[in-house]
């Protein structure tokens, strides 16, 4: 059993020496009543990161985690269980690693799951919808404002992050001023700092400019509803899907093989009490016989 003298306020203890979790039986035997019959996910626990005395035990033990999906994507999660003095476990919180509320063990850190972000940390968009965020579209409009050679055109708020100033994550279109035109989806980073000046710090492309046999930005309507052919694919996918819901947000794009792919970008919760969200680019498959499945998820790391 290693050492544990590291304590933060909060009363969390970090583990020191070695953290793997079968050096640890007592959490590894928590951690196997709180999951036992668990459905949905499979947490493989890795290593114990701290514990913290209660009314009991809480446990932060670092987990890979894969839902049970088809072609499931393993991501890395933390996981809060509760030992209570009777014995009995269950998992009260489930965090991840480098998301929203990423370090877990911020100075005051409760490990509730529903606890506020911490400062420096990407807040994911509960409602995406660009048109709920008036500040974002003036932040981009500043950011972009007498930049020749392209059209941005906001479509989701995915995530702030705040900072001396602001941090604003945007899903765009961007159409470049050519003939012929061929639009493109890309993650556009604005900073607007505490004046209200704006700019661009970064570009991630998620699907840029069209080549022989690649995805074809969506140049329509985002909504699923307005795309009725993606919207029956992603439905039948999804249809008998468990332990966890992808929310669609926007519908990117379509890449035409021995059938049809359909590119959505989806709010994803795994099905565990209090999830937390994320942002997943589900694609999914539509055969010529029209069968659909998920044939791939990739997370967005803001």
């Amino acid at each position: 059993m290693s050492t544990e003298n590291k304590t933060l306020m909060g009363g969390w203890i970090i583990t020191e020496g070695d953290t793997a979790i079968e050096k640890h039986p007592d959490a590894l035997a928590a951690f196997e009543k709180a999951t036992a019959g668990y459905v949905g996910v499979k947490f493989t626990p890795v290593a114990l990161l701290a514990t913290q005395i209660v009314s009991g035990k809480n446990y932060a033990i670092l987990c890979k985690a894969t839902p049970a999906t088809l072609d499931p994507t393993t991501t890395l999660k933390i996981v809060i269980v509760y030992e209570d003095l009777n014995g009995n476990a269950t998992i009260t919180g489930v965090r991840d690693v480098l998301g929203t509320d990423y370090p877990v063990f911020a100075a005051n850190c409760t490990c509730n799951a529903n606890a506020a972000p911490v400062l420096g940390g990407w807040n994911i968009a509960l409602e995406p919808s660009i048109d709920k965020h008036p500040e974002a579209c003036a932040a981009i409009e500043k950011a972009t404002a007498g930049m020749v050679g392209a059209k941005y055109e906001p479509i989701a708020l995915l995530g702030t992050q705040i900072v001396a100033g602001k941090n604003y994550c945007i899903l765009c279109r961007i159409t470049p001023v050519t003939l012929d035109p061929k639009p493109t989806m890309k993650l556009v980073y604005v900073y607007e700092d505490t004046q209200g000046n704006a700019v661009i710090t970064d570009i991630k492309e998620i699907i840029g400019t069209p080549v022989p046999g690649g995805f074809i930005a969506n140049d329509g309507a985002t909504d699923l509803d307005s795309n009725p052919e993606a919207k029956n694919a992603f439905e039948k996918a999804t249809k008998d899907l468990y332990g966890v819901d992808y929310e669609p947000i926007a519908y990117l794009g379509c890449q035409i093989v021995s059938g049809k792919n359909y590119l959505i970008l989806c709010e994803s919760k795994i099905v565990v009490p209090d999830p937390i969200p994320s942002l997943t680019l589900v694609t999914v498959y539509e055969d010529l016989n029209g069968n659909c499945k998920i044939i791939n998820t990739e997370p967005v790391v803001l």
